[in-house]
């Protein structure tokens, strides 16, 4: 029935191609007229028109078969013939799914009043062969997935280790940046070296100090500078007396309330009244005045010190007379003997 309706249509049309006919041409061939289901062929549309038509080309409404699929459009070449005839060459695409022999509906052809039709293919879609299909194969053997470490843990953890490691960074990182604004954590770069104990300061100081020779070179002023300086940081560290920002009337009014520093007391009076008259009235003290105030210096120093020091320098006593008695020994037996 719809052979027949095709040619009942190309028959209609032929009145009026006309003149235009004899000049004008519409062909259809496909590519392949066997193929698989599920492949793809094209049909091929020659044109032959006058090159100042403006024609319309398709299908006709309603007449492609169902199971024939247009899917698109490989490529449109056109060709001058002469001075006033072209060729255009249109290659459509075609594909089916079921199996069968399909009659494809003319092309249509349309300019300006002019129409044609095409010649009518056939398409004929073979099954696809399923006989190797139809054996019977026996199930594979299960398999054995290797398992890691991380599949014991939940999937949320999984997914976003990255985002709760970097907070707990963030988290961390601002605690420790609180503490450390607070002072509750020591931030130190370099260890800190052992503190040196006041007392073996002091004594190290005094002793450089004296091997600078700053009297016999007429420096009184830098001398007794150094040496008040080296007292005053004594007593700041060793007492806990800011000796630093005191003046001299002050550090003796403090010393002099201490029960460790008051017997002392009259030697760092002596030192800091020669100081200040050295300093401050410009006054050159004797050679023994200078002499005197280290001297003085180095008493006070070794009157308050630590009781700790004081116990090992009588225990290094101690061991150094029980090391000399065996020797007093030997020499008074030859006496004896004699």
């Amino acid at each position: 029935m719809k052979s027949l309706r095709y040619i009942l249509s190309a028959t209609l049309l032929t009145a009026a191609i006309g003149a235009a006919g004899a000049k004008s041409s519409v062909t259809a061939t496909l590519d392949s007229s066997y193929i698989t289901m599920g492949n793809v062929t094209c049909l091929t549309v020659d044109i032959v028109e006058p090159r100042e038509a403006h024609s319309q080309v398709g299908f006709l409404p309603g007449t492609m078969p169902a199971e024939v699929e247009v899917v698109g459009e490989a490529s449109c070449d056109t060709v001058d013939l002469d001075a006033n005839i072209r060729q255009i060459t249109r290659r459509i695409i075609l594909q089916s799914f079921d199996s069968g022999a399909y009659t494809l509906p003319p092309i249509f052809w349309e300019s300006a009043g002019d129409t044609m039709l095409s010649n009518m293919v056939t398409l004929k879609v073979n099954p696809v062969d399923v006989s190797h299909l139809e054996d019977i194969h026996p199930n594979a053997d299960t398999m054995s997935i290797a398992s890691r470490w991380y599949d014991f843990l939940p999937d949320w953890l999984v997914d976003y280790w990255g985002w709760l490691l970097l907070t707990i960074v963030i988290v961390a990182g601002g605690v420790c940046a609180i503490l450390i604004y607070q002072k509750r954590i020591p931030l130190t770069l370099i260890p800190a070296k052992k503190p040196v104990p006041p007392y073996e300061m002091a004594c190290q100081r005094l002793n450089t100090l004296r091997e600078q020779h700053y009297c016999e070179r007429g420096q009184e002023r830098e001398y007794y500078t150094e040496l008040t300086d080296i007292l005053r940081e004594y007593i700041d560290k060793r007492f806990g007396i800011n000796a630093m920002e005191m003046t001299s009337r002050q550090i003796l009014e403090h010393l002099g309330a201490n029960e460790i520093t008051r017997p002392s007391e009259r030697l760092m009076r002596q030192i800091l009244e020669v100081a200040d008259f050295v300093k401050f009235a410009k006054m050159r003290p004797m050679p023994d005045d200078n002499v005197k105030s280290f001297n003085s210096a180095m008493k006070f120093v070794e009157d308050t010190k630590p009781q700790a020091v004081e116990e090992e320098a009588e225990d290094a006593e101690n061991d150094n007379d029980t090391a000399a008695a065996p020797q007093s020994n030997t020499t008074e037996k030859p006496t004896k003997a004699e």
